[in-house]
């Protein structure tokens, strides 16, 4: 049985905040594989102007390329209608029930997920990998923690990766406002992004 980390999200663009925190897990031997599954229709963010599934699965393609046990799946964008995470976790047990998989998220997730859809099943499917983010404490991190495993029986891991200080919503910000981006993702992707001239509008 191999452990196999999921990091989801738009990555619109992907950054070097979600390349680092799937190598961290990588590092510290947490899991075997990370794989990155960009979000098909989100209905967390309906309504907002994105990059088509199959433009951003490329991005985060060439965003890991080179980097030994990471790859990205098709899984989502491939599905019809809203994008659900219990949906993704079903379909990889289905693929590959000899796999353990292990959920990467911030702690921004955390503090939301008991609301996503059918969020019991989400916890009774992967062990979920919390990172800090949004200035959230140690303290508020191992108490929401508690919350979730009392009661949804939540397997939670807290992480001790150090946050950064990125996003998506800042990269296309400063490409809208003629900044460099340089830092915030790998240098390949940054090239892409001002080759296609994506984010400028």
């Amino acid at each position: 049985m191999a452990k196999i980390g999921i990091l989801g999200g738009t990555f619109h663009p992907i950054h070097n905040g979600h390349v680092a925190l799937g190598q961290y897990c990588l590092d510290k031997k947490l899991v075997k594989e990370v794989w990155f599954i960009p979000t098909g229709v989100s209905y967390l963010k309906a309504g907002q102007k994105m990059l088509s599934g199959e433009e951003r699965l490329r991005l985060t393609r060439l965003a890991i390329e080179g980097r030994p046990n990471m790859s990205a799946l098709d899984l989502e964008i491939r599905r019809p209608g809203n994008t659900y995470t219990v949906e993704t976790l079903r379909e990889l047990k289905k693929l590959w029930p000899e796999h353990e998989f292990f959920y990467i998220i911030g702690a921004d997730c955390l503090f939301s997920m008991e609301n996503w859809y059918q969020a019991e099943e989400i916890f009774q499917l992967c062990t979920m990998l919390v990172a800090r983010r949004d200035g959230k404490s140690r303290g508020e991190m191992r108490k929401k923690a508690r919350d979730l495993k009392d009661r949804f029986r939540a397997k939670i891991h807290l992480l001790e990766f150090q946050e950064m200080e990125i996003s998506s919503t800042l990269i296309r910000d400063r490409i809208k406002n003629g900044k460099s981006i340089r830092d915030l993702l790998p240098e390949k992707l940054a090239k892409e992004i001002k080759k296609k001239g994506y984010f400028k509008d």
